[in-house]
């Protein structure tokens, strides 16, 4: 068995290779060119201890051919059983088909199967079930980024040369059991916030709009579920919510790590609309990215419909993968946070 993983070096692929390295096969890491790439790899790979196991494979997604040496592409023809495309994200920044070309691509190698993980954002303004069975249902996308993702997700369905799985997390936070993280994104913004906000007292309550649902799941999830999903027999066409049944507010969510930092809890006593009149007053984004929140994570923290799982959950049955509740492990992302990003 051989692997082709793309956003191998990012949150997400860092913690996956592993997983794959556990099954006993080749993976073949797609890198692109420049220094500052194959560092990141380097050092990926002094972490994975894996010896010849792993290989990178130069290449480009925004070049032709994703820009992999044609004869690489013909020894490897017929021997790699999963592509994993984990670096669709870099189409919101870079258009320009990344995506269709690794499908293209999983084609010209005869894959077996095309994993492309992709993200709930595609819901974007959605109100109520989004099922995984949904797709372009005329859901108001508002950013770059979920207008991208969803036209990702449309290159992997619209192809017919390689069968395809589609997952799709909500928003990935540390691992669950070491807190470990990568990049500051997502919630952890904020979290620079309850440290300020840690000098108030307690007993006070910060007053807030109504800032709507939310949907966390920690990495480790997210890897275990994907590496199990994408080994199930069976074929492809399946889509898959990597998301966490259980809803839970933003002002609850927001009121654990409130906890862990000695911070007053938020109060969601003004109407939603107070948010959405105060982001558009002049100054405010600047105000927001003073202390470290753009302005844009507002909106991709929190969503206005619910994710159903019902088919990952049904898949992974009898396994022992699954989103564990945030109260459990919200100290363990906090003391990482602290000790290793203060």
């Amino acid at each position: 068995m051989a692997y082709l993983v793309t956003g191998a070096t990012g949150f997400i692929g860092r913690f996956l290779v592993p997983q794959l390295i556990k099954r006993g096969a080749d993976v073949h890491v797609l890198v692109r060119p420049g220094e500052d790439s194959i560092l990141r790899f380097n050092r990926c790979l002094r972490g994975w201890d894996a010896g010849d196991r792993v290989r990178a494979v130069r290449g480009d997604l925004s070049a032709p051919g994703v820009g992999i040496d044609p004869d690489w592409i013909a020894a490897h023809r017929g021997s790699i059983d999963h592509v994993f495309h984990l670096a669709a994200g870099l189409d919101s920044v870079a258009p320009g088909g990344g995506t269709r070309r690794i499908a293209e691509l999983a084609a010209r190698l005869e894959a077996g199967l095309l994993h492309h993980v992709s993200t709930v954002q595609i819901a974007g303004g959605w109100d109520g079930v989004f099922t995984e069975d949904m797709f372009d249902v005329g859901q108001v996308l508002g950013s770059p980024y979920q207008r991208a993702m969803l036209e990702a997700e449309k290159a992997v369905r619209d192809q017919d040369g390689v069968p395809w799985r589609i997952y799709r997390p909500s928003i990935v936070i540390g691992d669950s059991h070491t807190g470990e993280i990568d990049r500051i994104d997502g919630p952890y913004y904020f979290f620079r916030l309850l440290r300020m906000a840690a000098q108030l007292p307690r007993i006070l309550p910060v007053v807030s709009p109504k800032l709507g649902t939310t949907n966390m799941v920690p990495v480790d999830y997210v890897v275990r579920a994907l590496d199990h999903l994408a080994h199930r027999p069976g074929g492809g066409g399946a889509t898959y919510h990597l998301s966490d049944p259980r809803e839970q507010s933003v002002a609850e969510v927001f009121n654990l790590f409130a906890d862990e930092a000695g911070a007053p809890h938020l109060m969601e006593v003004l109407p939603k609309q107070t948010l959405d009149v105060s982001l558009r007053v002049p100054g405010m984004g600047w105000a927001l990215r003073q202390v470290g929140v753009p302005a844009e994570v507002i909106e991709h923290s929190e969503f206005s419909c619910h994710f159903d799982s019902r088919q990952a959950q049904a898949a992974l049955a009898g396994t022992d993968i699954k989103v564990p509740p945030l109260v459990g492990y919200a100290p363990i992302i906090w003391k990482y946070w602290i000790e290793n990003w203060v």
